[in-house]
């Protein structure tokens, strides 16, 4: 028996499913129809031979032929109105509850995603949601049209000849015993072939997106001897499922045979001793072959309904779970650009600050460069301007309004992000750069890119600015991404602009084209810069220097190397690196002052 919650999750999914009651109305017409016409048709036909056939009365057999021919067709229409119904209504369930959990993943906050991974997420999104409608809709509507079958068949039988019922029904906790023993293991077996063909998938996934690094590293082999095992398991996977069908069909098949002898054998005996006549006889054999499919069904629901709803659970989890992005507040047209943080303490995980009391402020036009060794907290401190979280004390304000009250997709209008590894979306990279201000023209975003000095860069693309970015941005480098970032951020036009410098992976041509357009972008706008290179950094007007996620020093870059503290030693020591790096090549088999 179902637990409370288990009926409580059921109970909310029907009622969810049956907003759709127009499609629904005419999924149990077709139901009921298809069901009452299957039962028709071995009446009638044991009808015809026992008024029609045996007397000879050939006159009025065309008659009940035609009506016989009508149940038979009203039979195949109303399972075919059940079969596209059925998937209808199972495809209206499936795109509203896919949606709900999409759109919730989208809309949820980003803490939500921090300890969550990728592939359980799509999993629940994709697989998770077929399983729920292969189950609930195909499956219990399925089992409702076998059950009314079921109910129908018997009491047909009982109306016709009560003896004849008891005999055809001596198979039936054969059938039922056979279904429930197979339907559950035939259930692990399919459900574990989904899970060998999802690792299968993986494989092949995760090798794609790493082929450098399995080419470069000589992985080839390793990669194949995985992808080799993964195929031998899911053909044992499938040789289980071969096996249990194998075994439980012909078992289904021979009960109704034995069913079937039985009734043929009894019947006779009845016919001869005139307590049942031929027509009758006829009827039962058709409606015991009729019996292992509707059997079959309504036993096997139990066990699939219990893997549904686990599936149910999952989805459930991320429809409730996952807390939407506040949607009241203040709305703001536009910036003048003061950036205040007061008093700001910040923590993933409690008892575990990554910021602790930082305060400064930021002057309209004024930009500022955030340094700091790795983890010292230079990505969260722009993470909590952007609103992706909330300080756990303390305060930021925006032109003196605290952030909290503004509304977080007003507030990132105004605000340009440009992180340090860019996404790009499938399309052109027209689309890509236009992606911040759908309205605007072509003419608008090629201006943007020739002011920033990216125009010559693009055209020479095999296709300019309708060249295919590839998934993920893969046809284009590092650097050239960015390049399209910073024109997506141009064209946004903010008043605060955040870059987070990506300047490590690219050429010195394309590294000068960035910080060119990274300059005209910050021109006369409030930016903040999270500086990588150190050397970006003395181009800010004020330094902030971060270390375990305090402000130790701030100032010009010319006060702060005068001051020789905290960042003279980070930018000595990254000089240092530069220089050695360089002379390298030129010093082997030399020790290096």
């Amino acid at each position: 028996m179902a637990d409370k919650s288990s009926i409580k999750l059921l109970r909310r999914f029907l009622g969810e499913a049956f907003t759709h009651r127009r499609t629904l109305i005419l999924v149990l017409i077709a139901i009921v129809g298809s069901s009452l016409a299957s039962l028709a048709s071995p009446y009638i036909l044991g009808y015809a031979i026992d008024k029609y056939i045996v007397p000879g009365k050939w006159e009025g057999l065309p008659v009940i032929a035609g009506i016989y021919l009508g149940a038979l067709l009203a039979q195949w229409g109303f399972s075919t109105m059940r079969t596209w119904y059925v998937q209808v209504f199972g495809q209206k369930v499936l795109y509203d509850l896919r949606n709900r959990a999409f759109q919730r993943l989208l809309q949820g906050k980003i803490d939500y995603y921090k300890d969550k991974q990728t592939g359980d997420l799509v999993s629940r999104v994709i697989n998770d949601t077929s399983i729920v409608n292969e189950v609930f809709i195909s499956g219990l509507l399925g089992s409702l049209g076998s059950l009314l079958s079921l109910i129908g068949i018997i009491i047909a039988m009982l109306l016709l000849n009560i003896q004849l019922t008891l005999v055809a029904l001596a198979t039936v906790p054969l059938m039922v015993i056979a279904a429930k023993y197979f339907g559950g293991r035939m259930r692990r077996a399919y459900r574990e072939t989904r899970e060998k063909i999802a690792k299968v998938s993986s494989i092949v996934e995760e090798s794609v997106s790493g082929i450098e690094a399995i080419k470069s590293y000589r992985q080839e082999e390793h990669v194949t001897r995985e992808f080799d095992r993964a195929g031998r398991e899911t053909i044992r996977a499938f040789l289980k499922v071969a096996i249990y069908m194998g075994i439980f069909w012909p078992l289904m098949n021979l009960a109704t045979i034995i069913s079937v002898a039985a009734v043929l054998i009894y019947g006779t005996y009845l016919v001869s001793i005139a307590a049942t006549s031929i027509g009758v006889v006829a009827a039962f054999v058709q409606y015991v072959q009729r019996f292992r499919g509707p059997i079959n069904n309504v036993v096997s629901l139990y066990d699939s309904l219990q893997s549904a709803l686990a599936s149910l659970e999952r989805i459930y989890d991320i429809i409730d779970g996952v807390e939407s992005e506040e949607e009241g507040g203040l709305s703001i047209e536009k910036l003048e650009g003061k950036i205040e943080y007061r008093n700001v303490y910040f923590e993933y995980e409690k008892g575990r600050p990554v910021l602790k009391n930082v305060t400064f402020t930021v002057e309209p036009g004024e930009s500022i460069a955030i340094v700091g060794e790795t983890g010292a907290g230079k990505t969260t401190l722009v993470n909590l301007l952007m609103k992706f979280y909330l300080p756990t004390s303390g305060e930021i304000l925006l032109d003196g309004i605290d952030i909290a009250r503004i509304n977080t997709r007003s507030l990132r209008s105004r605000i340009a992000y440009v992180p340090q590894e860019t996404y790009l979306f499938p399309g052109t990279i027209m689309d890509n750069i236009r992606i911040s201000k759908p309205e605007a023209s072509d003419e608008e975003v090629v201006e943007i890119c020739k002011t920033l000095g990216i125009h010559e860069f693009i055209t020479r693309l095999p296709n300019g600015y309708e060249t295919d970015a590839g998934e993920a941005g893969k046809r284009l480098s590092t650097g050239e991404k960015q390049l399209i970032a910073i024109a997506r951020a141009m064209l946004k036009d903010p008043d605060i602009v955040v870059l987070d410098e990506a300047l490590s992976s690219v050429d010195p041509k394309t590294e000068s084209l960035i910080r060119r357009a990274m300059k005209k972008l910050m021109k006369d706008r409030t930016s903040i810069l999270i500086a990588h290179r150190l050397s970006m950094a003395l181009e800010a007007d004020r330094i902030i220097v971060l270390e375990n996620g305090e402000i130790v020093e701030i100032g010009t870059p010319r006060e702060l190397l005068e001051r020789k503290g905290k960042f003279y030693s980070l930018y000595k020591a990254q000089m240092e690196s530069a220089v050695a790096s360089y002379s390298l090549p030129l010093t082997r088999g030399r020790t290096l002052d």
